[in-house]
């Protein structure tokens, strides 16, 4: 997340977050029943959390 820190770069954290969100969800349901629900939830929170983290310019 250090990249998303520079100046200019603060849509990349949103970008980055959501991706993550988006692929750990899409990991978690089709991996169903599997250890990968497990990693792509762990994927889906980290990006929620990088989401709600993530330097806003207001």
């Amino acid at each position: 997340m250090a990249f998303a820190a520079r100046a200019g770069d603060q849509d990349t954290a949103s970008v980055g977050g959501g991706v993550l969100l988006a692929v750990g969800l899409v990991v978690a349901f089709f991996g169903w029943g599997s250890w990968w629900a497990v990693a792509g939830l762990v994927v889906a929170v980290a990006g929620a959390l990088w989401l709600t983290v993530a330097p806003r310019d207001e």
